[in-house]
């Protein structure tokens, strides 16, 4: 049986809700951060723009939510830290089992080459720890 630090194999992204993607872009391209991949995704028929950048070991995730699309986090807050694991029903097992509460269950995107899994716990002061298997 794993134990649910098992499961983990590292830290994978930072999240952060923006206004302006291009903006933020810009920015963090400013302070020397690479854009490592751009997506786009329909969410009820409008577009969510999402763009990881790296600085050496560390990766960002900016996302500008599709307009009209509800987001409970203010753009320019951390909205999640995302923790990377190899397979996300094993990790998803574990945290039950380690009695942690899952606030949204295992989904999918179109992110990355072959999309991603994830699911989400809430820590004590209600950030948001994301459990990520890129596929």
């Amino acid at each position: 049986m794993s134990t649910l630090s098992d499961t983990i194999s590292g830290f994978q992204h930072l999240g952060l809700p923006v206004r302006d993607i291009e903006a933020s872009i810009a920015f963090y391209r400013r302070l020397g951060f690479s854009v490592f991949r751009r997506h786009e995704f329909d969410e009820n028929g409008a577009t969510t723009q999402v763009a990881f950048l790296d600085m050496k070991a560390f990766r960002l995730e900016l996302y500008q939510p599709a307009a009209g699309v509800a987001n409970d986090r203010s753009t320019g807050t951390i909205d999640h830290i995302a923790l990377d694991v190899q397979d996300i029903d094993t990790a998803h097992k574990a945290v039950q089992e380690a009695g942690f509460k899952i606030v949204e269950g295992i989904n999918e995107l179109p992110l990355h080459a072959k999309g991603i899994r994830y699911f989400m716990i809430l820590g004590p002061d209600n950030e948001r720890v994301e459990f990520n298997q890129i596929l």
